[in-house]
């Protein structure tokens, strides 16, 4: 686990060194089986660094605090460097959220019901409701990790304006959608694509393999690139393979780091 420092970029023959950031999201004790999957993965492809973000209660149960078992999964040592950030609290929008007010666009609900199947918890919170759940949030990750969260990812990558405020005042350093990291005590963000797979459906999941080498070939260039897998993706094999098969790609001529790593712009 990771303090959350400043490194230097580094550099080779005055160029700098492209930067690679893997993550796993929604470690929860429900996914435990897919995640030892993910770490076999980790280990077979010797990757030194990954990013696990923690979802307090999955869907509304599976409650990480007070899990022993899990707690112990967490904490244990690993062949690889974990930096764990809080990822949501339910990882679903629930009624009382959908009360609380916030965003309320035509867009903005498309995007919750249709790009994430009601998953985009943080997008139509208000302020009140985006603190109350990161407050309790913070309190489930300090009682599973016994640390705080310096980095905090909205599920699905979709929060509204009043998001990086709240963060900024709650102590957060860090938060990321689908296109930028954001350094939330100074205001700086970075450029940074993501690659994901999707599998909820059949169009997606056969999609995923096709775009998802495409943007790895695509973003070859990348200062800072992301590859951010699921629980879900360890599935399904061709899944798993394409996985494979990108990572081993982005892997080449990157410099694994986290986000707390990084250089932003002052």
């Amino acid at each position: 686990m990771t303090a959350g420092g400043s490194a230097t970029v580094a550099s080779t023959a005055g160029f700098p060194v492209r930067k690679l950031i893997v993550s796993l999201h929604d470690a929860t004790p429900f996914h435990l089986d897919r995640i030892r999957k993910a770490e076999a993965l980790f280990l077979e492809l010797g990757l030194a660094k990954i990013t696990y973000l923690y979802v307090p209660e999955y869907h509304g149960g599976y409650p990480g605090a007070g899990d022993a078992g899990f707690s112990a999964f967490c904490r244990k040592p690993r062949p690889f460097a974990v930096d764990w950030h809080l990822h949501g609290f339910h990882h679903l929008e629930t009624p009382t959220d959908m009360a609380g007010g916030g965003s309320g666009s035509a867009f903005d609900g498309w995007k919750r019901k249709f790009m994430t199947a009601g998953e985009g918890e943080f997008l139509a919170l208000d302020a009140v409701a985006q603190r109350r759940k990161l407050s309790a949030g913070r309190d489930s990750f300090r009682a599973c990790l016994g640390t705080d969260p310096i980095g905090f990812v909205a599920p699905a990558w979709l929060f509204n304006a009043e998001l990086p405020p709240v963060l900024k005042e709650m102590g957060f350093r860090f938060t990321e959608d689908h296109r930028r990291l954001y350094r939330l005590d100074t205001g700086a963000s970075l450029a940074s694509p993501v690659i994901t797979w999707a599998t909820r459906t059949r169009a997606r999941k056969y999609g995923s393999l096709i775009i998802c080498p495409a943007l790895a070939r695509l973003w070859s260039h990348a200062p800072v690139l992301r590859v951010a897998m699921h629980p879900f993706d360890f599935d399904h094999p061709v899944t798993v393979a394409n996985i494979k098969s990108v990572l081993r790609r982005v892997m080449a001529g990157r410099e694994q780091t986290f986000c707390s790593e990084l250089d932003f712009p002052a």
